[in-house]
Order: C-alpha cells, then sequence, then structure tokens
C-alpha cells in the first residue's frame, strides 16, 4: 500500500513538469494573435494593386490611387495663345484684344494701303504713261490685297479700322488730282517714293515688334513688297 501511493506521487509530479515545460513553448500558429475588439492584426503589406475607386484600406497598406498632377502654371488660352500667371515670364495676348501698340500699327498700315489704292486709281484715269500706269495698277493689287488681309485680323483682334485717308494723304491726293501731263506724273512717282519709304520703316518696325504673331508676320512678309515697290521707284 505504502509502495503504491509512492507511485501514484511520482507520476503526477512527472505529469506536472511535463505539462509546465509545454506552458513556456512560444506558439509557432501562422496566425499573429487578435487585437482587442477581434480584429486581424495589421501586418504592414503594400498592396500592389491599384485601387482606382479610392476605397478606404486597411491601416498601414498604402493606396495606389493615382494623384492628380499638379497644374501647369502655363496654359493656353481658347484662342491659342500662351497666358502665364503672374510668376511667368511670357503675357500672351487676350483674345479679341489688341495691345496699343498693335492697334496703332494696324490703324497706320490701313489709312496708307487706302491712300495708295485711291491715288493709284487716280493715276490710271490721269495718266497717260505706260511705265506709270503699269506701276499704278501693281501699287493698287498689291495694297488692296494687303487691305483685305488686315481687316478680318483687326476685327479678330477687335480693332475698328479707319474707312478715310489721314488728313497729309487726303491733301496730297487733292494736290494731285488738280495736275495733268507730264506734272502729275512725276508729282505721282514722287509722291509714292516717300510714302514708301515711310510704310517700309512701319511694316520693318512692326514685323519685329508687334505683340501677336499673326500680326507680326503679316507686316514682315508684306515689308518685302513694299521694298520692292521702293526699288522701282529709284
Amino acid at each position: 500500500m505504502r509502495h503504491s501511493t509512492k507511485l501514484a506521487i511520482c507520476a503526477f509530479t512527472l505529469w506536472g513538469a511535463t505539462a509546465f515545460t509545454f506552458a513556456q513553448q512560444p506558439s509557432t500558429s501562422a496566425n499573429p494573435p487578435m487585437p482587442a475588439g477581434g480584429a486581424p492584426a495589421d501586418v504592414g503589406t503594400p498592396s500592389s494593386s491599384p485601387n482606382p475607386e479610392g476605397r478606404n484600406l486597411p491601416g498601414g497598406t498604402p493606396s495606389m490611387t493615382p494623384q492628380p498632377s499638379a497644374p501647369n502654371a502655363s496654359t493656353l488660352s481658347p484662342g491659342g495663345d500662351v497666358i502665364r500667371s503672374n510668376g511667368g515670364n511670357q503675357e500672351g495676348v487676350t483674345p479679341g484684344k489688341a495691345s496699343a501698340r498693335d492697334r496703332n500699327f494696324m490703324v497706320q498700315a490701313a489709312q496708307g494701303g487706302m491712300a495708295e489704292v485711291q491715288m493709284a486709281q487716280l493715276a490710271l484715269r490721269k495718266t497717260t504713261n505706260t511705265k506709270v500706269r503699269d506701276f499704278a495698277q501693281m501699287i493698287m493689287k498689291d495694297h488692296s490685297d494687303m487691305n483685305s488681309r488686315l481687316t478680318p485680323m483687326a476685327t479678330q483682334l477687335g480693332v475698328s479700322l479707319p474707312t478715310q485717308m489721314s488728313a497729309a494723304d487726303t491733301g496730297a491726293l487733292s494736290r494731285l488730282s488738280r495736275q495733268s501731263g507730264s506734272a502729275f506724273d512725276r508729282s505721282y512717282m514722287a509722291t509714292q517714293k516717300a510714302a514708301h519709304g515711310k510704310t517700309l520703316t512701319l511694316f520693318q518696325e512692326a514685323g519685329s515688334q508687334a505683340h501677336d504673331t499673326n500680326l507680326r508676320n503679316f507686316f514682315a512678309q508684306n515689308a518685302e513688297t513694299i521694298s520692292m515697290h521702293l526699288e522701282m521707284l529709284k
């Protein structure tokens, strides 16, 4: 009886030691411990798939939703002209509005063009000189073409071109109208030489300094035509 009791005590002691040893071993379960509330612990694994709909992702998971890029300070106006913000270095022309300098270029060109056409018409009525007639025909055609191209450009930029010649050109036309024969021919050609010298200066200046790109190209291209007219008058 005493021997059986000792065996029972030894077996109980061995079982208790074994149970204590297993209790001290770390858990090898693949599942992490559950936090309070029963939600799975965040393991911080980044998502490799995009999140185009912008759904909320678990904490610690970066969203791949594309972020909008910062707006560029340089934009295009509806007319295609560059308009920069106040921090930019270039300003564009507001559609439908010309700068004061461009307006002045167009007004002077329109008045000079009208004077050239009306004086050429007068020469064709008065002269009997073939050279003068040929020159007047060329002047009337070239300046009529320039005027017809300038008018819609001015309208687009909000500029109303004058419908009358300048006072100086009106006076010159009046003086020519009172002459005839060779006196008229000499006066007409002399008037044309002086007028084309001023017109060439205007077109060259506007061709390099006009604010609007289309207007600048117009003057630069037609400056060559004015220069050809002036060469013929020498």
